[in-house]
């Protein structure tokens, strides 16, 4: 582990050495402390766990003034794990990128993990294999007078904790793709945005594995024995007003098996947020950002405060139940939410989820805890 982070930061300091001297880099990091307790309601006591769910460093700048570049990695749990890892080429045509980047399929993966409203994303981002994906990236927020954006990724199947390392490309890609567009309009002088969405993607089969938003708990497990690929397809909304907030997207991923009927697993969320105190939701090239308190307690304010509510399912049909019976067919988490942020870049978080899922053993109920700090 030692000779690990010894050739890690030799790695961050050759490559800050070289980018100091054509440009002054960003440097950024994030860190999400969570403590969590759960059980199920035939269990006598509470399983409590605590975590460092993130703790990321990242720098990037410009090489010139079109081509930008970004290095983000992940120390949670001493391990080392790639994120953002890229150089870009912004160009009239679009921004093209070479690396590890967020892969285009949804509200919930567009969005930060900084500015995501609850502790954990939805059921259904679970459907992707991995937020990032290493390969070819294109991007255009401009059409339409940006109202209008495109989005495509074509990558392969390496993990980030190997480096995106895939030595079996002939195994299949990854391609997905997004088009989006927002929609501002004006009631009482005041302006609303509706947001609109498409993704869909294909992939190579995998196994399924997730949790009900909740990170420390036991994960839900189900194989597609015979299954040629993964098509996934997904629509999106979100409905800002001022300072409330209604988003919500559903996929489907189908995957035709050899002499029997496709396996086919489906999710969908629906998310509504309400600022208390006066500030403004807003979105950015498809994800929501970063919520500012008006008062911050530096100015001797009150912070923003923020209530969330979302329920999110997810469902398999009969063929994945045929091969997976130890492993329920719906899985339902409601969750409610409640965010202080004391200054811009704090935020402190306390969720509630209830997941019921038919298992003899009865609901899951969790409580979650986070502080987090980004730079």
């Amino acid at each position: 582990m030692k000779k690990v982070y010894f050739l890690t930061s030799i790695i961050f300091l050759a490559i800050h050495s070289f980018v100091f001297a054509q440009n002054q880099p960003k440097v950024h990091g994030r860190i999400q402390y969570d403590v969590e307790a759960m059980k199920r309601t035939s269990d006598t006591a509470w399983m409590v766990g605590s975590e460092f769910r993130r703790v990321h460093l990242s720098f990037g700048g410009q090489l010139a003034d079109n081509l930008r570049y970004k290095v983000e990695v992940n120390f949670a749990y001493g391990k080392i794990g790639f994120r953002d890892v890229y150089i870009k080429y912004l160009s009239r045509w679009g921004i093209f990128g070479i690396g590890a980047i967020a892969e285009p399929t949804g509200i919930a993966m567009a969005t930060s993990s900084k500015y995501i409203p609850l502790a954990e994303r939805p059921m259904l981002t679970s459907l992707q294999n991995f937020r990032w994906g290493a390969g070819l990236h294109y991007a255009n927020y401009s059409l339409l007078s940006r109202h209008l954006g495109i989005q495509a990724a074509l990558t392969g199947n390496g993990k980030n904790g190997e480096g995106f390392l895939d030595k079996h490309l002939e195994r299949g890609l990854n391609f997905s793709a997004r088009l989006f567009g927002y929609i501002p309009f004006v009631i009482a002088d005041h302006r609303y945005g509706l947001h609109l969405g498409l993704n869909g993607a294909s992939r190579p089969v995998a196994d399924l594995h997730f949790r009900p938003e909740n990170h420390l708990g036991e994960k839900y497990a189900y194989v597609f024995p015979g299954a040629k690929r993964r098509l996934v397809w997904g629509g999106e909304t979100a409905l800002l007003l001022r300072g409330f907030s209604l988003r919500g997207e559903y996929k489907t991923q189908n995957m035709p098996a050899t002499g029997q009927s496709d396996f086919n697993v489906s999710g969908m969320y629906v998310t509504a947020g309400v600022l208390l105190t006066g500030e403004k939701y807003r979105m950015k090239h498809g994800g929501f950002t970063r919520i500012v308190p008006q008062y911050p307690v530096s100015d001797e304010g009150w912070g923003a405060w923020e209530i969330l509510v979302r329920f999110s399912q997810m469902k398999v049909n009969d063929a994945v139940k045929a091969v997976n019976p130890q492993m329920p067919e719906g899985i339902n988490t409601y969750s409610l939410g409640l965010n202080w942020y004391p200054e811009a870049r704090v935020r402190l978080m306390y969720n509630f989820t209830l997941t019921r899922d038919g298992l003899s053993q009865g609901p899951l109920q969790a409580h979650i805890f986070r502080v987090q700090v980004d730079f």
